[in-house]
Formats: C-alpha cells, sequence, structure tokens
C-alpha cells in the first residue's frame, strides 16, 4: 500500500503542481478543482488499470482515502 499511496502522490504532485502530498493531504486544500479531479481519475485509470471516478476523489478528498479506493479496486481485479 505504500508504494502504492507514493506513486498516487506523485501522480497528484505533478498534476496539481504542487510538493509531494502526505497521506492525509486535502485534494481541494493542495488546489484541486472538480476539473483536476476529473483528469486524476483518469490518470489512476491510465496509471493502475482500475477505475476511480471524479465524485470519488471529490468526496474521499484525501491521498489516503483515495489510495485506500485504488488498493481495494485491485484487490478485486487480482
Amino acid at each position: 500500500m505504500e508504494d502504492l499511496q507514493s506513486k498516487l502522490a506523485a501522480l497528484w504532485a505533478d498534476l496539481l503542481k504542487s510538493g509531494t502530498p502526505d497521506g492525509a493531504a486535502d485534494f481541494f486544500e493542495c488546489g484541486g478543482t472538480s476539473l483536476t479531479a476529473v483528469h486524476l481519475a483518469a490518470l489512476i485509470q491510465e496509471q493502475f488499470q482500475v477505475s476511480v471516478d471524479a465524485v470519488e476523489v471529490v468526496t474521499g478528498r484525501t491521498l489516503a482515502v483515495i489510495s485506500g479506493l485504488v488498493a481495494e479496486r485491485l484487490a478485486a481485479v487480482s
């Protein structure tokens, strides 16, 4: 999970042009918008081959929660 969160943090930082977030970082407090939430969801699909929609990014908000969603989806397809 740590490696997954690190990879997701790198995507997030690149997308938001910010420093690498920690697990408690809030997507919107780091500069995210609804449009960048859509973009992050697309990047997750591309990078991890699992679907997390923009609504889940918006409601999950933190890196830890979004990483957990991705981990659950990865486990479901394994």
